[in-house]
């Protein structure tokens, strides 16, 4: 397509030049060819290039299209953006065609500057497009959705939803129930069976409370890869996902979660037997009714020796109780009104408890917390939860200096959005940045004392752990929180966290929403475009704030910083801005800057007055050279710099930088070993080397410094 476009502009120019060479003298001719023929091998180069780079980005596109049509591929990010900057390609190429008769333009061209630059964004482009790996990810819900099943009554619900759905006789299912009951997962059992059987394809969003339809327009236009960028007109938008709906035949919409009635036509959901099915799991048996779900099942709480069961099996003890302590033990499982949520968590956090005074003090303490009676309200549930989580800072095969630590841990993960599926990787770099594991320790020490904090809280049933797989095909862990979980932690948190994740949110609050004592901020996947100048609120405790994932904002204002004197942690990764705010240089607190694929963002001020900074990442950034005073910042052990633009390494800037222990560089610029071996401590190391003498030199000097290999 490029080159289609490119060739009868080439010819455009060339007669255009010709004509203005014809009106030269001699002299004056015999001047500029040496220029022409330099124009001449450049525009050939920019023409076999273009050719070669728009059959590329035919290819891709074709690829994604196909495998998009299963409704359970999306095409990844970085891919999407190789195509924007494909397309910015040809409308530079296009407006090329409407310049031509300019003689300025024609001067221009002659320098041979328009097509040596497009030619080097051209080669770029091909040179970035053989390192995608595979094109497509795998859809959140395309993947098998595991939960325990219990109980007689959750299997009759499955068989006969299941019998309901291939009648071909009902369109719309509403599943209620009170909150930990078990909606879910017999919603994720229906999807997981769709799955396996290839009854067809399943589509999951999880609604939740503070939703909107913009919002659910925009979760389920990512899962079956309708473009709504850029669309801001509901109807438009709402036309568009009805189109791509109608076409899936036999296809199943599961909406978790539901709070409300959910006006579907508005959505642009075409709810038919032939087409799309609904499945919605909400609380109110209203819902429901207003939603006009043509069949109705209640998830009831689970019978006393359903919930024992359950509640044994989630101990997992390798000696079983005596007799003494099982009855406490059955008693503290009634408790827990039935429900499956508060059962496996509180048995959870009683794994290896063997001792009879120890369940009595359990029983003892969860009675006075719930009203004891065998029915249940959402305050009971909370408060069967919160019991697991005190539990964590008075389990005695945990150390004292770790009770903090473990909570912590729990509740940073609650600043995430709900229902997210966290990539455990990131959470124990996140632990690492902000303090919550020992900074005296080695960077694999404090990987693996992350990872054993995480597995802690999983064997405590207070997260769950899923599986996935990276843009490789590798397989990934990842951990997520219940619903209620997660409410629970936000609950603790209160007047201390202000969690507005995961929505349409367009703006941050106003000052007076920010309160004083606020220690942690998270505005994490919203729609957020522009910060307003002058906003400033008073938050001297705020340690962290995160604005990642809010890829239309372009502006950060200098006053935001003024008053976050002790901020800790800033991360603005996936962001659109194009330069830092030169007040968050003057954070002396700051020990965490987080830069990641802000893929525009060129302009860094002088970084060197933040000494106390320990991880700084400017990976998949637009800078081109080295930011000053990075060389400065002697605490420094986390330097991410693996940007595409980047020219060259300036000589001696590792020399000050000797606590290093993690270090990215682009591969396309060649580290010369001296240059880093002062940094004994460095365990993690990606960039390209001179020589293969240098890289041998490098990991020998590694394996000295550390016996364990990193």
């Amino acid at each position: 397509m490029l080159s289609q476009i490119f060739e009868p502009i080439l010819t455009k120019v060339w007669e255009s030049i010709l004509s203005k060479l014809v009106e030269q003298t001699e002299d004056n001719a015999h001047n500029n060819l040496k220029s022409i023929k330099e124009f001449e091998l450049n525009l050939k180069a920019l023409q076999k290039n273009l050719k070669s780079l728009g059959a590329k980005a035919s290819d891709i596109e074709e690829e994604i299209k196909n495998s998009e049509l299963s409704g359970r591929k999306k095409r990844k990010r970085e891919v999407e953006e190789w195509l924007e900057e494909v397309r910015s390609i040809e409308n530079q190429v296009v407006e090329l065609g409407t310049q031509v008769e300019s003689e300025g333009f024609i001067v221009r061209l002659m320098d041979g500057e328009l097509p040596a630059k497009l030619n080097d964004e051209v080669d770029e482009l091909i040179e970035q497009s053989r390192y995608f790996g595979k094109l497509v990810l795998n859809v959140c819900g395309s993947k098998p959705l595991t939960n325990m099943m219990v109980g007689e009554a959750f299997n009759e619900n499955l068989e006969t939803i299941l019998e309901l759905l291939d009648s071909g006789q009902v369109s719309s299912i509403g599943v209620y129930g009170m909150g930990g009951v078990g909606k879910t997962t017999l919603a994720k059992h229906i999807h997981n069976r769709f799955l396996q059987h290839s009854r067809g394809r399943v589509i999951w969003v999880t609604v939740s409370q503070e939703f909107s339809v913009t919002t659910l327009q925009d979760k389920i236009a990512r899962f079956i890869g309708v473009d709504l960028v850029g669309e801001d007109n509901k109807d438009i938008r709402a036309e568009r996902l009805h189109t791509t709906l109608s076409q899936m035949k036999n296809s199943v919409l599961i909406f978790d979660d539901v709070w409300e009635n959910i006006d579907l036509l508005k959505v642009g959901c075409p709810i038919s037997v032939e087409c799309c099915r609904l499945i919605i799991t909400t609380r109110s048996l209203e819902v429901c009714r207003q939603i006009c779900c043509q069949k109705v099942f209640q998830v009831k709480t689970l019978h006393h020796h359903e919930a024992w069961e359950l509640f044994r099996e989630t101990l997992r003890n390798e000696i079983e109780l005596d007799s003494s302590a099982e009855e406490i033990a059955r008693s503290v499982a009634k408790l827990c009104g039935g429900l499956p949520l508060g059962i496996v968590t509180v048995a959870g956090s009683m794994r290896g408890e063997r001792a009879i005074h120890t369940w009595r003090n359990a029983y003892a303490e969860l009675k006075e917390r719930v009203s004891g009676n065998d029915g249940m309200g959402d305050g009971d549930v909370y408060k069967v939860l919160r019991y697991s989580f005190d539990r964590l800072s008075r389990n005695h095969h945990i150390q004292n200096n770790e009770f903090n630590t473990l909570q912590q841990c729990f509740l940073h993960c609650a600043l995430y959005p709900e229902d997210e599926e966290i990539m455990r990787e990131h959470l124990v770099r996140e632990f690492i940045s902000g303090g919550l594991v020992d900074e005296r320790k080695t960077r694999t020490e404090q990987i693996e004392r992350g990872h054993s904090i995480l597995d802690k809280l999983v064997n405590a049933c207070l997260l769950e752990s899923c599986a996935d797989h990276d843009e490789f095909g590798r397989p990934t862990e990842r951990v997520k929180m219940h619903v209620l979980v997660r409410g629970m932690a936000l609950k603790i948190c209160e007047g201390k966290y202000m969690v507005r994740t995961g929505g349409d949110l367009k703006r941050i609050p106003k000052e007076a929403e920010w309160a004083k004592d606020l220690e942690k901020v998270s505005f994490m996947n919203n729609g957020i475009r522009r910060i307003e100048e002058g906003i400033s609120p008073d938050c001297p405790k705020l340690s962290t704030l995160l604005l990642r994932d809010n890829v239309c904002l372009e502006f950060i204002p200098d006053s935001l910083f003024s008053k976050m004197q002790g901020l800790r942690t800033l991360d603005l990764c996936y962001t659109n801005i194009t330069k830092l705010p030169k007040s968050i240089c003057a954070i002396q607190s700051l020990k965490a800057l987080l830069l990641e694929w802000c893929d525009r963002l060129e302009n860094v001020p002088y970084l060197g007055e933040m000494t106390e900074l320990r991880e700084l990442n400017l990976s998949h950034t637009a800078i081109e050279e080295v930011p000053e005073g990075i060389g400065e910042l002697v605490n420094l052990k986390f330097l991410g710099m693996d940007a595409p633009k980047l020219e060259m390494l300036p000589t001696g800037l590792f020399l000050k930088l000797g606590n290093l222990q993690h270090l990215e560089l682009p591969f396309h610029i060649k580290v010369v070993v001296e240059e880093i071996a002062n940094l004994i401590q460095l365990e993690e190391f990606s960039g390209r080397m001179t020589t293969v003498n240098g890289f041998n030199s490098f990991i020998r000097r590694l394996r000295s410094n550390f016996p364990h290999p990193p």
